[in-house]
């Protein structure tokens, strides 16, 4: 039964009776009473610390069991969980916790940094097998920071779960549709009715399948498409700390995961894996977003599952941190290659320059309207609009399937990570000898990578500036979005209106 009127604890509680394995993190099971038993805990450690409804708290962790219990704890107790992505520089991190006003940061014991609120430190191992978690505390050393440890002996609770639907539950970092940093509010009942969405596309049972929980729990696809829908589902969550391939096409191989949702590079690395391919024909359902996916690759999965006997494709979606993830997909029995398939609880509309919707088969604005609707960005009045404006361009065929043209905004994708190239040049800008800086997508052997121009008025070589400004962006900016050619200029070009020419720059960059 779909209940989004409720919070996103209380639905995933429901989901969890009877059931003997909720997750399954590096050769330990989680079964549900130890899953609701450790997410109870939790809660009340963040109640005694004076965390309530309303009150933000930040996470800067992997996927790890101590995230996912953080998460579903804050939102039993109507708080907000900030979820950030753990490789964040200490000072960009400290920013966005003062901006969202968070009162704590759970975060890993090695990060030393002060970040102005007090941490609470997991160390990676708490909830490892114990000859795993032995060996972990052995050989890890380094400085650690100073912190109240995270509550891994706690179980059970009593403090009550007073979250509702029209509440906030969660913060997500985004470009915005126009390509500016934002953060996003997101409540429980968009965050439900998203985890409804991508069971609806599965278009099979979830219960008692692996499902790869590989996308980082910082990204809507990873959080909502991959771990809410999968407990939502009754579906086992194969917890993967950091994207490690060879491990998961073992588990593939083995039968112990099913389903896959994932970027495309990621499935461009398991299919170079020889016991993924071995293993294809085991699996039941693939889902592929968060960058275009090419043709070939979805040619090459489809025909090895084939081969191989299953029904299992590889399905390419589409989404928006804005509407937590997906709004449309291909799925079962209706697949279409080279789309984004069609809308899933939506509706979608192509508009024109004026705003006006247009005909089938016409090119213009991709503009969503969804139950799955963000609040509105942080600091903003409400999203009230009936339709939001993508910033995307696209259009619909007569079989009613989404055709992606590209991107308005500015927005450069790596690894199927949005990459904001107004954050670079803000904070290229903040360097003394820099006058103007615009950052622009280039591509390496067919990967993107982005190169920064430059004008300055300093007497430094240009070896020196480079040196100096990838430090301080470093410090700043994270690491995927560091730029790998920087380029100086007397003058940006400028087109006749007098905005920076980003075509020019374009074609300057695959120099």
């Amino acid at each position: 039964m779909m209940r989004t009127d409720i919070s996103a604890y209380d639905c995933a509680k429901e989901s969890f009776i009877g059931r003997e394995k909720c997750f399954y993190y590096l050769g330990r099971s989680f079964s549900e009473t130890e899953t609701l038993s450790r997410i109870d805990g939790v809660a009340d450690f963040f109640a005694e610390k004076g965390i309530g409804k309303g009150d933000v708290v930040a996470i800067n962790l992997p996927n790890t069991p101590e995230c996912i219990f953080t998460i579903y704890a804050l939102n039993k107790l109507g708080a907000i969980a900030f979820i950030t992505h753990p490789l964040l520089p200490a000072e960009a991190l400290k920013e966005d916790i003062k901006r969202t006003g968070a009162k704590l940061l759970v975060c890993m014991e090695s990060l030393t940094a002060e970040v102005g609120v007090p941490k609470i430190l997991c160390d990676g191992a708490g909830f490892l097998p114990f000859g795993k978690r032995f060996l972990a505390r052995l050989i890890r050393g380094g400085k650690k920071g100073e912190g109240e440890r995270f509550p891994y002996r706690r179980r059970g609770g009593r403090s009550p779960s007073v979250g509702r639907g029209e509440d906030v539950a969660l913060y997500l970092p985004s470009g915005g549709t126009m390509g500016e940093p934002k953060i996003i509010e997101i409540t429980n009942r968009a965050f439900n009715a998203n985890g409804y969405a991508t069971l609806t596309l599965a278009k099979i049972p979830l219960e008692g399948r692996g499902v790869l929980l590989i996308l980082p729990f910082f990204h809507g696809f990873g959080l909502s498409s991959s771990l809410h829908a999968s407990m939502l589902g009754g579906a086992e969550g194969v917890i993967m700390p950091y994207p490690d391939y060879q491990r998961a096409a073992k588990y593939v191989k083995q039968g112990k995961v099913e389903i896959i949702l994932a970027v495309p590079n990621m499935y461009k690395k398991l299919l170079a894996e020889r016991d993924f391919r071995l293993g294809i024909g085991k699996m039941s359902l693939a889902f592929s977003g968060g960058d275009t996916l090419p043709i070939a690759m979805k040619k090459e999965f489809d025909r090895l599952a084939e081969e191989a006997g299953s029904p299992c494709r590889l399905y390419q979606g589409y989404g928006l941190a804005e509407t937590v993830s997906v709004c449309t997909a291909n799925s079962r029995g209706e697949d279409k290659a080279g789309t984004v398939g069609k809308p899933v609880l939506s509706e979608i509309v192509i508009l024109d320059e004026k705003g006006e919707t247009i005909p089938v088969g016409s090119v213009g604005e991709i503009a969503v309207k969804t139950d799955c609707m963000m609040k509105g960005y942080l600091g903003q009045a409400p999203f009230c609009d009936p339709y939001l404006r993508t910033g995307d361009i696209g259009f619909l065929d007569e079989e009613g399937y989404l055709h992606f043209s590209g991107r308005k905004k500015r927005i450069i994708v790596i690894g199927g990570m949005n990459v904001y190239p107004l954050e670079i040049e803000r904070t290229a800008r903040e360097i003394p000898f820099v006058l103007e800086a615009a950052a622009e997508e280039y591509r390496d052997g067919g990967k993107p990578k982005i190169a920064l121009f430059i004008t300055d008025k300093s007497e430094f070589s240009e070896e020196e500036k480079t040196e100096k400004i990838l430090s301080y962006l470093s410090k700043r900016i994270i690491k995927y979005a560091l730029p790998t050619k920087i380029i100086f200029l007397s003058a940006l070009p400028l087109t006749p209106i007098g905005k920076v020419d980003h075509v020019a720059l374009s074609s300057r960059a695959e120099l």
